[in-house]
């Protein structure tokens, strides 16, 4: 309607346009030709304006494809196929559970060759036609352990990861890097992370060829040059102060402190005495032979030295507390206290009763006067009054599990 009623306007217009054109054509009679011209020029503007509806300009249709298939990034070069998902952005993490996905798969089909015997599945035949004869188990043995050795070392040259460590995080990530270095900034324990892979895949590439004897003079000093080369990059990466926590964090010689003082509670300043110690005596010897009888001798006397030495500074009570610790059975009850949330001096008299009781039997049986069918009998009742009260003491639970490695109670009705 809107459109109609302009072009009726323009119309209109243009027609009093040339009527006032007509009507005043005698008084322009001097207008030069070429102003004539121009008017007309106007008029049929205004015309074609007029009746010419206006169209808005067809669009510039532009097609762009991102068409995509996996074949352009896949290879059967790992290192091309990774290179190419780097290439395209893809995140480390999905990277890094694309290849290991594939590669543990072409694995799992070297070992699936190793399970059958090769026979045709035929459904009436009982199970052992299939079973594996006996040098198909031996070669399958042998061939597993192959596969076993060399599928963690592919995976570190590719990604440069720890495969043990990698597939825990697929059952049942604690995180547990990230909680003990909470001390750390996020940025120095990436930073500290991606070092501590890098010189695991040094000393793995140095030691995958070994067998089970000892590393050759040769291996020994390049593992030395590469543990040297590993605290050089922690000096410069981490404080003093950060360093030697990462090493109470972290180290073998820490892990295996925390599991030798069960049941002993040590106090921060005795755990950083000891473990200071015993790491300068588990560096002299990091590289001997501890097959070697005469090594295992001298390195257990420098560890008798270290600790006469250290129950000295401690004084005669924690001096005695760290002497229990290395009781077996005190460490087992320190366990079960804790877990079963026991009264703390619950491990301490595990220990007595167990005294006690074998104190009883060492009499009975030191007795010549007492008939074997007695002799029997009273050693009977020590093991049944003292399971009474290990029973007693540790709650039916605690003591089921304790039961199964305490075979001290069972041996107290024998002679």
């Amino acid at each position: 309607m809107k459109t109609r009623f302009v072009v009726i306007l323009c119309v209109f217009n243009a027609a009093v346009l040339a009527a006032g054109y007509l009507y005043f054509s005698d008084y322009w009679g001097s207008q030069v030709e070429q102003d004539r011209q121009t008017a007309k020029v106007e008029l049929e503007a205004w015309k074609a304006k007029a009746v010419e509806p206006t169209h808005p300009p067809s669009p510039v249709v532009i097609v762009q494809t991102n068409a995509f298939n996996w074949s352009q990034l896949e290879s059967a070069d790992y290192r091309q196929y990774i290179a190419n998902l780097r290439a395209i952005g893809c995140p480390e993490v999905t990277l890094k559970d694309i290849i290991m996905t594939d590669v543990m798969r072409l694995y799992a089909q070297r070992r699936g060759q190793y399970e059958q015997n090769g026979r045709e599945f035929k459904f009436w035949e009982t199970d052992e036609k299939r079973t594996l004869k006996q040098n198909q188990l031996e070669e399958r043995e042998k061939q597993l352990a192959l596969i076993n050795k060399e599928l963690p070392a592919v995976l570190r040259e590719l990604l440069g990861i720890n495969y043990d460590r990698e597939m825990r995080k697929y059952f049942v990530d604690t995180d547990e890097d990230n909680r003990r270095l909470s001390f750390l900034s996020e940025d120095k324990r990436a930073r500290l992370l991606a070092l501590r892979d890098q010189f695991e895949g040094k000393r793995e590439f140095i030691t995958y060829g070994l067998t089970n004897g000892p590393a050759s003079p040769g291996d020994i000093e390049k593992l030395k040059a590469v543990d040297q080369e590993q605290d050089e990059a922690l000096s410069g990466l981490l404080s003093p102060q950060e360093k030697e926590e990462y090493q109470l964090t972290m180290s073998t010689t820490a892990d295996h402190l925390r599991k030798e003082l069960i049941g002993f509670n040590p106090s921060e300043t005795e755990f950083r005495d000891l473990f200071r110690r015993q790491q300068a005596i588990d560096a002299a010897y990091a590289y001997e032979d501890m097959s070697d009888a005469a090594v295992r001798a001298a390195k257990a006397a420098d560890e008798q030295s270290m600790m006469s030495e250290v129950k000295a500074q401690l004084g005669p009570e924690r001096a005695a507390a760290l002497d229990k610790a290395k009781d077996p059975d005190y460490q087992s009850a320190s366990l079960l206290t804790e877990r079963f949330d026991l009264p703390a001096e619950t491990s301490q008299t595990i220990v007595d009763m167990r005294q006690a009781a074998e104190d009883q039997k060492q009499q009975l049986l030191a007795n010549k006067d007492i008939s074997p069918e007695r002799l029997e009998v009273a050693l009977k009742a020590i093991e049944a009054e003292t399971e009474k009260a290990a029973r007693e003491t540790l709650g039916d639970q605690a003591y089921a599990q304790y039961s199964q490695s305490a075979g001290w109670i069972r041996n107290l009705g024998g002679n």
